[in-house]
C-alpha cells in the first residue's frame, strides 16, 4: 500500500485540506484508489467532499457512503494502492433477498439483461448445496476485471457492498479458494442521496452491486472481539442448525439453555419467558477454535422461542454446522465511540485496513464530545487523523473469509476485520 489515512473531523475545510494535500503528493504517482465517506445526515458539504474524492484517480478508484466512526463528525478513510498488486472490479451479481428475522429467503432476482447464466434458488436453501451449484461456469460468473487473474497469486479480495453480497461472496470463494474476504455493507442512503446505497466505480454512482479490488500482496486476515463482553456459562456443541437459525445446542432447546445462563449470572431482562431485552444489551453466540476461548466468530442473537427451542441469529448469515463448539456471551452497556475510542484502537491493530461493525442506533445517538469525555486534548478533540489506517465502519454489517471457512457476516458492533 502506498499510502493510507482516515480522518475523522467536524470541520469539511480541514477534511478537503488534508484530502488536497495527499492528492498533490501521489498526483504523479500511478495508484488505484479506495474511500469510504460519511457525513451528518444534513450536512451540506457531500457534493465537495465526493467531488474531491472521484477526481483522485478518475480511472482506477472505487468507494461508498459508510457509517460515522463518531457520530456528529465526518469520516473519510482513504487508501493510495500499489496498481502492480491491485486489480479493480465491479460486480452485479445478485444477493439473497433481504430476509425477516427466523427466516432463510431466496435470492432476489437478477438484473435484467445482465448474468442472464446465473441462476439462483428459489424458496429455501441450504448454503452447502448453494456453494456446489456454483462451481461450475465460475469463469463466466466472475466480473470482467478477475477472470484474467492467476487465482494462485490471489492473496485477498477487498469490497463495497450493497446489502446482499452473497452471490458474489461465493463466487469468489469458489474463484479463488485461497484468497480471503473482506467486505463491508455500504449503509444505507435513502435519505442522503436518494439511493438505497451509494457505491462509487470510477466516474460512476451506483445504487446495487458491488465494486472491489484483487489483492496479491499477501497480509493476513484478522478478527478481533470487543473487549467489553463477557462469557456466559460453558461451550457447547451445536448438533442441530439451518440457515440462520440453532435449533439444538448439547441436544437440548438452545433458547432455554441461554435463559437458564442469563438467570444464573443475575442479568435483567424485561421478560422471563421470552428473549426481549433491554435496547441496551446484547447476548452473542460465538464460535470457539479448537485450541483458544477467544471466539473467532461472533453472531448477534435476534431472537428466540423458549417452546420450540430456536434461536435465530443474524439472518445474513449461516448458522454454526452441526459439531460446532459455540459459547454464549453478553454485553451489559452498549458504548458509544468517541475520538478516544479510535485513538486506542489503532494501537491494537496490526493491519492497515480495517472494517468495524457499528450499532445502528449509534449513528442517531449523541455521541460523546469534550477532553474529559474523548480522553483527548482539546486540541485533538475537533478531530482526529489517523495515518497508516484505513478504517471504515458499517451499521449494516462486515463480511469475512479466513481459510477453511464460509463467508459471513458479522453485526455485532466494535468487532473489527483487519487486513
Amino acid at each position: 500500500m502506498l499510502h493510507s489515512t482516515t480522518i475523522v473531523s467536524r470541520s469539511t475545510t480541514a477534511v478537503l485540506s488534508h484530502l488536497n494535500r495527499i492528492k498533490s503528493q501521489y498526483a504523479t504517482s500511478p495508484h488505484t484508489f479506495l474511500f469510504a465517506l460519511s457525513v451528518p445526515t444534513h450536512s451540506s458539504e457531500l457534493s465537495s467532499l465526493v467531488d474531491t474524492l472521484m477526481t483522485f484517480s478518475p480511472t482506477s478508484s472505487l468507494g461508498c457512503l459508510s457509517s460515522p466512526l463518531v457520530h456528529g463528525y465526518i469520516s473519510c478513510s482513504v487508501a493510495l494502492l500499489d496498481p502492480r498488486n491491485a486489480t479493480l472490479f465491479r460486480s452485479t451479481i445478485p444477493g439473497r433477498e433481504q430476509t425477516q428475522v427466523g427466516r432463510w429467503h431466496a435470492f432476489r432476482r437478477k438484473d435484467d439483461g445482465e448474468y442472464n447464466d446465473f441462476k439462483l434458488p428459489e424458496g429455501n436453501f441450504d448454503w452447502e448445496d448453494l456453494w456446489k451449484t456454483t462451481r461450475t461456469n465460475t469463469k463466466q460468473q466472475m466480473p470482467d476485471e478477475l477472470t484474467r487473474l492467476d487465482t494462485e497469486r490471489v492473496s485477498s479480495v477487498l469490497y463495497l457492498s450493497d446489502l446482499s453480497p452473497e452471490g458474489l461472496s461465493s463466487v469468489l470463494s469458489n474463484s479463488f479458494p485461497k484468497a480471503s474476504q473482506l467486505g463491508l455493507l455500504a449503509s444505507s442512503t435513502p435519505f442522503i442521496t436518494g439511493r438505497p446505497v451509494t457505491l462509487f466505480h470510477n466516474q460512476h454512482i451506483l445504487d446495487k452491486g458491488a465494486v472491489g479490488v484483487a489483492l496479491t500482496s499477501h497480509k493476513a486476515l484478522k478478527f478481533h472481539v470487543p473487549n467489553d463482553i463477557r462469557p456466559l456459562g460453558s461451550a457447547l456443541e451445536v448438533t442441530d442448525s439451518e440457515g440462520n437459525l440453532v435449533n439444538t445446542l448439547n441436544l437440548s432447546n438452545p433458547t432455554q439453555l441461554l435463559l437458564s445462563r442469563i438467570r444464573a449470572a443475575g442479568i435483567d431482562t424485561t421478560s422471563s419467558n421470552a428473549i426481549t431485552f433491554k435496547d441496551d444489551t446484547e447476548f452473542y453466540l460465538g464460535v470457539l477454535p479448537h485450541d483458544s476461548s477467544t471466539p473467532y466468530q461472533l453472531h448477534a442473537v435476534t431472537a428466540g422461542d423458549p417452546s420450540r427451542g430456536t434461536l435465530s441469529l443474524n439472518p445474513q448469515t449461516m448458522a454454526p454446522p452441526v459439531g460446532t463448539q459455540v459459547q454464549f456471551f453478553h454485553r451489559p452497556v452498549m458504548k458509544t465511540p468517541s475520538l478516544g475510542t479510535w485513538h486506542e484502537s489503532v494501537r491494537t491493530l496490526g493491519g492497515t485496513v480495517a472494517f468495524t461493525a457499528l450499532s445502528s442506533t449509534e449513528v442517531i445517538e449523541s455521541g460523546t464530545d469534550g477532553e474529559g469525555e474523548d480522553g483527548l486534548s482539546p486540541s485533538t478533540a475537533g478531530g482526529l487523523v489517523l495515518e497508516n489506517r484505513f478504517i471504515v465502519g458499517s451499521d449494516t454489517g462486515v463480511v469475512m473469509k479466513r481459510a477453511g471457512e464460509h463467508p459471513w457476516s458479522c453485526t455485532v458492533p466494535g468487532c473489527i476485520s483487519e487486513l
